[in-house]
């Protein structure tokens, strides 16, 4: 389900499923520069709630939380990570991704739910089951080509999936395929 956002965070809506990955705690403290945000039920928090004085950001696209975990790129680096090929935009050339699954991005969160909101930097959102996602293959990806993703260009996170190297999604269009993302909330 594709749900066009702008300026603002469409809370999702679903029931619960949990997901378990190793533990990230308030002591595991992020010492780069934080590039993603994962809200919702998450069991591995590293960070607490949202603060008007100082979420600026979070603040002006709507986004609150009662806890929350954060990664950087060494946090998401450490994460296993996969390559795979894919075609972005869809029929043009093919680049090599690089990035975990987004399912171990979640399972390193703790996060549980079956409803997955991802929010780029301009409040684009999408709500997509995290069923689908899973089965198509999503990767957060870092990297394209071996060259880490910048803001101003499609990072500093997209979401990618392996439609050049499976054929089950030679036809899957680029619905799915945010980019700039900041912030994922699953519920």
């Amino acid at each position: 389900m594709f749900i066009p956002k702008r300026g603002f965070l469409l809370a999702a809506v679903m029931t619960a499923g949990i997901l378990l990955g190793p533990p990230l705690q308030a002591e595991d403290k992020i010492e780069g520069t934080v590039l993603l945000t994962v809200t919702g039920e998450v069991m591995n928090p590293n960070r607490g709630a949202y603060n008007p004085d100082t979420d600026k950001f979070f603040g002006y696209n709507e986004v609150e939380f009662g806890k929350a975990t954060q990664f950087d790129f060494d946090a998401l680096s450490a994460l296993a990570s996969v390559k795979v090929n894919a075609d972005f935009p869809k029929g043009e050339t093919v680049y090599q991704y690089e990035g975990p699954l987004l399912v171990d991005v979640l399972k390193a969160a703790g996060a549980s739910g079956d409803m997955v909101t991802m929010q780029a930097l301009d409040g684009y959102a999408i709500e997509v089951s995290l069923e689908e996602l899973e089965a198509a293959g999503a990767v957060l990806a870092l990297k394209r080509d071996g060259e880490a993703f910048g803001i101003g260009g499609f990072g500093p996170t997209q979401i990618v999936f392996p439609r050049a190297d499976r054929d089950d999604l030679k036809n899957m269009p680029d619905d799915n395929w945010i980019w700039s993302i900041f912030h994922i909330s699953v519920n």
